[in-house]
């Protein structure tokens, strides 16, 4: 992900859609953000069942579902800014 500067409005996760986020075998299932309002994607591979979540440069992934809302749960938060 590349940071810019924005000179308006500040921007925010409620303007992006997660398929905006999906390519290169993913699918992605939930967009969330970090405290600083960054992005996080928790995605789903189109062959495997195989789930991941990517935030910044780092990415973990994880068998289930179930497992990667776990991770997300108390890291990342929602639009609204409440915690996962």
């Amino acid at each position: 992900m590349k940071y810019r500067f924005f000179y308006g409005t500040k921007p925010n996760i409620r303007n992006l859609r997660p398929r905006d986020f999906s390519g290169k075998g993913y699918v992605c299932d939930l967009l969330l953000q970090t405290r600083w309002g960054t992005p996080v994607t928790v995605s789903c591979n189109r062959e495997l069942d195989i789930w991941k979540v990517q935030h910044g440069f780092s990415t973990v992934f994880f068998g289930t579902r179930a497992d990667a809302l776990a991770y997300c749960k108390g890291r990342f938060y929602d639009a609204n800014g409440q915690a996962v």
